[in-house]
């Protein structure tokens, strides 16, 4: 520090930083001790990112969990009484949250002399003690990482600035506290792998999972159904374990990397510490910050306590996290999202947000819990190798809602079957391909002398188009289902067809398009081929899929 600024300053629990949008659309930035008090009163986080809004809430979550869960939460009937209990105020017990946070009021300070929040003070020491070890060169001149690096809308290298950034002049150069505080919660859970010391494990520990949530009516309910006291194995998590407490809980941690067993209390795995972090500041605005390795889970870890994440098969690990594609709807992996198995793999892990909301609505009538529709969402950082390391090119963000009653335990059929016609779908998408391949082949001869490799993106290219038509069109279908009203072979006749009729509208017109040269075809082997030919074979393909 330069002296100038005090010790302790913008205390988290009582300074506005996290932005939400009230039912009003109006956007204001609260406390957290706000946020808890009027969280009812709020649609939801309306932060500058999905990611950094998933970071805070963990955080959030974090505290419900160390507020609220006791000793005495042994079995699942436990846990249901105690969700209800919060559930049925509809809004938050704030004096009971006040007196928690309370004693751990001076571990909220952005700036503290010893214990910064989700900060390491001596950063700079431990740094130079690691190099001396090295036998590297230690200077007393400290580098700091300029905050265009701690922004998640403006990422870019130090030395090689973004085109188009989002932040220009002067607010590239500085951030306020509160703008700081969120952006240093996103850099814990999805910093990428580059330019640290040591070598990096990876990844930020939330970048290394295909998150997902539930988001409901008001920010209230978008907590508590993401409050989960079970995991999917339904055994009660241990959140009053003496070993396993939340990173305020615990005496700040200096190492400058450190390989950690998985958390069983959600606490304590929901602020894990994947990046030792110092912000420097100067007049009131924060300018730099130094960064380095932190806490990592070994590379065979099973990481099963996570919640949060959709999973996929593992030769080491059995299952282990799966990240979102970027260019992938969600409800193309409703599999995985919802852990249904396919047919064929009788292997599936269900999230644990998943199977918690199962819970909820198989106990709807005595609870009282009256949400109709699930609104699922997904998010992530989406990373690409560049040079020695990982780094973020983008962000994943969809949603998908569907009718509550879907995932009772009674309608598990109903999903399977939804999930049957998808596969169903995509073997239709995966001909349409071919189909476009085949009107290209015949059209000219370019694509002839085309490698597989060119063929492939083509046809990748069509898929995509494919799904991207029939998008809006599953997303309608699938919300209108209800399980309790529905007749389950009707529902999907309707979607095959649904799925038949839009495929064959994009064939047609890619058979209007073709030239002449590719109406009349050429001979190949003895065998006429040309767009007509192509075409009839497209929709004994589809037909032989969808019916």
């Amino acid at each position: 520090m330069d002296g100038k600024e005090p010790e302790m300053e913008f205390n988290l629990l009582d300074e506005p930083w996290i932005i939400v949008k009230t039912k009003t659309n109006e956007t204001k930035t609260w406390s957290i001790l706000e946020l808890f008090e009027h969280a009812h009163e709020a649609q939801g986080l309306a932060g500058e990112l999905p990611t950094q809004d998933i970071a805070i809430m963990r955080l959030l979550l974090a505290i419900m969990h160390s507020a609220f869960v006791t000793e005495k939460i042994e079995t699942v009937d436990d846990a249901i009484d105690l969700w209800t209990d919060v559930w049925e105020e509809r809004k938050f017990r704030f004096d009971e949250i006040k007196a928690y946070l309370e004693p751990y009021h001076d571990r909220f300070w952005l700036f503290h002399p010893t214990q910064p929040f989700y900060q390491s003070a001596h950063i700079k020491q431990n740094m130079d003690a690691y190099k001396a070890a090295k036998g590297k060169k230690v200077s007393s001149e400290i580098k700091w990482k300029t905050v265009a690096r701690l922004v998640g809308d403006l990422f870019q290298s130090d030395n090689a600035p973004r085109l188009f950034p989002v932040r220009t002049g002067e607010a590239q150069d500085c951030l306020t506290y509160a703008e700081a505080a969120r952006w240093l919660l996103h850099l814990n859970g999805f910093d990428d792998d580059s330019a640290k010391m040591p070598t990096p494990k990876g990844v930020g520990y939330l970048g290394q999972l295909g998150l997902i949530y539930a988001k409901g009516r008001n920010l209230f309910e978008t907590l508590m159904l993401n409050f989960i006291l079970v995991d999917d194995r339904d055994e009660v998590f241990a959140d009053n374990e003496e070993n396993s407490k939340a990173y305020w809980e615990k005496p700040v941690c200096e190492t400058i990397e450190r390989e950690i067993p998985q958390p069983r209390a959600q606490k304590d795995l929901l602020t894990m510490q994947s990046r030792r972090i110092f912000l420097h500041r100067e007049q009131g605005m924060v300018t730099g910050y130094l960064l380095t390795m932190g806490d990592y889970f070994a590379k065979d870890a099973s990481l099963l306590n996570e919640v949060m994440t959709v999973w996929k098969r593992d030769d080491t690990r059995d299952f282990a996290p799966r990240r979102h594609q970027l260019e992938s709807q969600m409800w193309r992996d409703l599999s995985s999202l919802l852990g249904m198995k396919i047919k064929n793999d009788d292997k599936a892990r269900q999230p644990g947000i998943i199977h918690w909301l199962q819970i909820l609505e198989d106990a709807a009538e005595a609870i009282s819990f009256d949400v109709k529709q699930f609104h699922i969402c997904i998010t992530g950082a989406s990373y690409s190798l560049k040079g020695a390391g990982w780094q973020i090119v983008d962000y994943v963000q969809d949603d998908l809602t569907i009718n509550a009653a879907l995932l009772a335990k009674m309608n598990e059929m109903w999903i399977q079957e939804i999930i049957d016609v998808l596969e169903k779908t995509k073997k239709a998408i995966n001909s349409f391909g071919y189909f476009v391949i085949d009107i290209a082949e015949v059209s000219g001869d370019s694509m002839q002398k085309s490698s597989q490799t060119q063929k492939r993106e083509l046809a990748k290219f069509a898929q995509e188009d494919g799904y991207y038509h029939l998008d809006q069109s599953f997303r309608r279908w699938l919300l209108c289902i209800n399980p309790e009203k529905d007749n389950l072979e009707e529902r999907t006749v309707e979607w095959l067809h649904i799925a038949k009729q839009t495929l064959l509208q994009l064939a047609q017109e890619e058979l209007d398009r073709c030239s002449e040269t590719a109406i009349v075809g050429r001979v190949k082997d003895g065998t006429v081929q040309n767009a007509i030919r192509s075409f009839r074979e497209f929709q004994y393909r589809i037909n032989k899929a969808l019916g």
